[in-house]
């Protein structure tokens, strides 16, 4: 057998032993979109922490629509060696990587304009960070290949060419309650390119990794903040309606489908490991080939069913699935022991 497939409600969990047998889990009709847009995890480039090109590749070789890749600028500053261009904050010469420490993210939730950050050549040398990001892990090529269209939030959102706020705050208001006040900025955070798209197949592909991120997560990332303290706030208070706050505005313009794979590689916590966890320090090692890969149109119940099998914390992901509810829905807690059941020793390393 090359593919060990269960399904809990509408949510797909498999086991590809052959991952060129793909194709027979991507069967919702969704996937005849003329369209399909998809938002890879490239929040981090630490080994096994990222959606790999040879994944993407394996997706792409399945889809029979136009293709456009879509994705932020956040990764180049989770570069190991990248330190950026010096700037002066608190009185004082800066780097990039001081952005990412205590003092410097707290700076960013105090200062969240990134105005500073467009001038001085601080973008242009972001801009060179994504181009060398996806020219040396073989992105680029792949995209000419596939003739993917690749669209960058983080440029098209600082250009200008963005959709207009009053009619992305009218579609959205026709399917959920309007974003906080506090948030309603994300109304203006939608690139046009995207926009113009509406309707299309959305896929949010996330990474399965060593901490509980999923789905809903990974749409976070269309957020076009390079870094984005602002949008956690202090003590993380302001995340999980900012992550709700952005998935609904793409799950009102777009038929959101959500998809969690650990097909060549899976980080898991060991301490003895080879790799270190540039944030919270702990050691982890990689798991090869696990052929792991779920999927569904309901990310609340996806991501319940990922955090339930992968036996994190449950504080570490409910904090987004309780208010997601409220949204989106609940879910079935039948899913949760049925999965558990089921496919209980599958995420144990």
């Amino acid at each position: 057998m090359t593919i060990s497939q269960h399904m809990f409600g509408e949510t797909t969990v498999a086991k590809l032993s052959e991952p060129f047998k793909l194709k027979k889990l991507l069967v919702d009709p969704w996937f005849e979109s003329e369209t399909i847009i998809i938002k890879p995890n490239w929040v981090s480039t630490m080994p096994g922490h990222f959606t790999s090109l040879k994944t993407l590749r394996l997706l792409l070789e399945n889809l029979d629509s136009k293709i456009v890749v879509t994705e932020s600028s956040t990764h180049v500053f989770n570069e190991p060696l990248e330190d950026g261009l010096n700037f002066i904050a608190e009185g004082k010469e800066q780097n990039w990587k001081w952005l990412l420490a205590g003092h410097g993210w707290k700076w960013l939730i105090k200062n969240p304009n990134w105005d500073w950050f467009k001038r001085d050549g601080h973008w242009d040398h972001l801009k060179k960070g994504v181009k060398t990001f996806l020219d040396q892990n073989g992105y680029t090529d792949l995209f000419n290949e596939f003739n993917v269209t690749y669209i960058n939030v983080t440029d098209e959102i600082w250009s200008g060419r963005i959709a207009d706020q009053t009619e992305v705050k009218k579609i959205v208001g026709e399917y959920f309650k309007p974003i906080d006040l506090e948030l309603d900025k994300l109304y203006s955070m939608v690139p046009k390119k995207l926009y113009d798209l509406r309707g299309s197949l959305f896929i949010s592909l996330a990474k399965l990794k060593h901490y509980a991120s999923f789905t809903m997560k990974n749409i976070f990332g269309m957020i076009p903040d390079p870094l984005r303290p602002w949008w956690h706030g202090t003590k993380d208070v302001l995340l999980p309606r900012s992550i709700i706050a952005i998935n609904k505005i793409y799950h009102a313009l777009f038929n959101i489908y959500g998809i969690c794979e650990a097909l060549d590689t899976r980080s898991v916590f060991h301490p003895e490991g080879k790799f270190k966890d540039e944030y919270s320090g702990l050691r982890y090692r990689i798991v090869e080939d696990p052929g792991f890969f779920s999927c569904g149109r309901d990310l609340v119940s996806l991501d319940a069913i990922l955090g339930n099998l992968g036996g994190f914390d449950p504080k570490s992901f409910n904090y987004i699935i309780n208010l997601a509810e409220k949204e989106f829905g609940t879910y079935d807690r039948e899913v949760l022991k049925e999965s558990k059941l089921k496919l209980g020793t599958w995420l144990q390393p």
